[in-house]
């Protein structure tokens, strides 16, 4: 994980990037096998869940090698503190992975599909949390509270497919080491709300209708190569995306079922179709200038282009009213630079400067309002945004602080990030009450800064463990976001403090015990703004858990007791798992 925009390989990612790796063949098998398996059974009291898995692997002498692994889960509502029920929180779940691959001394070529799929009744928008109110006029109108209720959910489907493939020619040569990413990924969300609501229900614009669709593709190639010339290590790379996504919503109610919102079936104006494309090209240079000091500067360029698609509602799809979805491209150099120090065998010192480069989404040039809004039209003319991400670094070591094998580890990073050009609705005083002229409805604002420390600290000691960490971020929009001369405002979105700990027992080999906390602080900064940013109190999570394995039987099982907020038992988790079958 990267926090900030601080990784040349991902461009336009301001809060960071997070990147996955499945488990590899030889990080499973056990030394001297050549296949395995491992099979895990659960239960959660809290939803009464019931999730199931099973792995298979293995790898053959000349270099052949496959993993296959599925999991299946079934879960009612869940309960918070006190025992209610969470209604209409059940779901089933099932996902699943397949990886071939093939390596020699010199290349390695592994190709795997993954497979995702998520089904339940849900509040509407798949919005979490307990039902709103429901008025005496709903519960007479649709009979009863519990059919009151049932009318505002949604049946919500997800559908997820990632195919990919990986090559690296690895020959024994200081300039060659070659890398070839390609993915293509596929996801349909399906949701529509009960019949009973397209009966009775009226259903606003903004709401995504009595049915909606929404698909998304993305394919990516990313070709790079590293080599060493002397105290250089350069990485360069060349990379490719393409995000193209379809949406659609069919909205029933009488008042749409008219020829300016195509009798009800359309692109939501606020969350529209289109394609983006991405050309990227990067080049990094790791310096070792001393044996204790390095530079690393990069630079990354990326042009990007974007295309809505038309609208089949003719209120937003009007050229009169500025609704123009055609090509749009934004462009531009992303450089950084990053220094490493070793001030101590033990303690490294680490800084880093980006100015990286964010085009618009399509999103936010292709979101239009309908042809009589005062801001109506597409967002064509939005520039680039941009951002100083500032981050620094201490990471310590120390072994032997209080007995002669014990390990410290502690990382302190402080941050700081300076935004231009941020994208927003227009409303306040950017919006001309009496333009002659067309407005959209996306802007570039001033921008906004925020700020923030994050630690981190693990302490071992053969047997006994305990992890520490704690995050701290603020931050003002410069003006308030309806008005760039006002007082700066608190900009929504930043998460409250929070505190996590934990610590840990292993009594004999294959038995542990442990505690994990989690704190978070009350969120009181919020602005009373367009965006609905609300308050939240105070609250702590805490788990006691045992795990136990025996490595004659390969049996292994997990326990976990869960509280919330220093009151109430919410959950018991069991899992039980059978591992390689080979030793049996």
């Amino acid at each position: 994980m990267t926090k900030g925009a601080h990784d040349y390989q991902a461009g336009g990612k301001f809060g960071g990037t997070i990147r996955i790796r499945t488990k590899t063949v030889d990080e499973l098998l056990k030394a001297g096998r050549k296949m395995g398996a491992r099979v895990h059974l659960g239960y959660n009291d809290n939803d009464d869940q019931k999730h199931i898995g099973a792995t298979a692997f293995g790898k053959a002498d000349n270099g052949l090698y496959f993993l296959v692994s599925g999991t299946w889960k079934d879960s009612n509502d869940i309960h918070v503190g006190g025992g209610e029920a969470l209604e209409y929180s059940a779901y089933t779940q099932n996902n699943g992975l397949i990886k071939l691959g093939f390596e020699t001394s010199d290349h390695e070529l592994e190709l795997s599909h993954t497979m995702y799929n998520d089904e339940g009744r849900q509040p509407w928008a798949t919005r979490r949390g307990r039902f709103a109110e429901i008025s005496d006029y709903n519960i007479k109108k649709y009979g009863s509270l519990e059919a009151a209720k049932y009318a505002y959910t949604v049946q919500n489907e997800y559908r997820d497919r990632t195919t990919s493939a990986r090559y690296i020619y690895n020959p024994t040569s200081d300039l060659v080491n070659l890398k070839v990413v390609a993915a293509h990924t596929d996801n349909e969300r399906h949701w529509r709300r009960p019949d009973i609501a397209w009966e009775k229900m009226f259903v606003s614009i903004g709401a995504y209708g009595h049915e909606s669709w929404a698909s998304y593709q993305r394919d990516y190639v990313d070709i790079s190569n590293e080599m060493k010339i002397g105290r250089h290590t350069i990485t360069s790379g060349v990379q490719y995306e393409s995000n193209n996504r379809d949406t659609l919503v069919h909205n029933a109610t009488k008042t749409y079922n008219k020829p300016a919102k195509n009798y009800g079936i359309f692109i939501p104006y606020y969350d529209p179709s289109g394609t983006q494309t991405t050309y990227s090209a990067y080049l990094a240079d790791l310096i070792d200038v001393t044996e204790r000091f390095r530079v690393t500067p990069s630079i990354r360029y990326d042009y990007v282009t974007s295309k809505g698609k038309e609208n089949p509602a003719p209120d937003y799809n009007d050229p009169a009213a500025g609704h123009d979805y055609s090509e749009v491209s934004h462009s531009g150099f992303s450089p950084r630079i990053q220094l490493d120090y070793d001030l101590t065998d033990d303690t490294l010192l680490n800084f880093a400067y980006a100015y990286q480069m964010k085009a618009p989404s399509v999103d936010d040039i292709y979101a239009v309002q309908y042809a009589r809004a005062k801001a109506s039209a597409t967002s064509r003319d939005l520039e680039a945004q941009r951002i100083h991400a500032y981050r620094a670094t201490v990471i310590n070591t120390l072994n032997g602080l209080f007995a002669g094998n014990d390990l410290l580890t502690t990382e302190v990073t402080g941050f700081y990030n300076d935004v231009t050009n941020n994208v927003m609705n227009r409303v306040g005083v950017n919006l001309d009450d009496n333009a002659t002229e067309k407005q959209s409805w996306k802007v570039n604002l001033d921008g906004y800064k925020n700020y923030g420390v994050d630690v981190q600290t693990q302490y071992r000691v053969e047997r006994f463990y305990a992890d520490l960490s704690a995050s701290f971020i603020e931050g003002k929009h410069n003006g308030s976001l309806t008005d760039a001369s006002g007082e700066d405002q608190y900009m929504y979105g930043l998460p409250p403090m929070s505190v996590k700990a934990g610590l840990g027992y292993e009594w004999i080999d294959g038995l542990t015990t442990g505690y994990k906390l989690r704190w978070y602080d009350a969120q009181t900064k919020v602005e009373d703004s367009i965006y609905f940013a609300q308050e939240s109190k105070q609250y702590t999570l805490q788990d006691i858990y045992v795990s136990c394995s025996h490595s004659n039987s390969k049996i292994s099982c997990y326990v976990r007791l869960s509280r919330i907020s220093l009151i109430d038992i919410t959950n018991l988790t069991c899992r039980m798992a059978y591992l390689d079958p080979a030793e049996k």
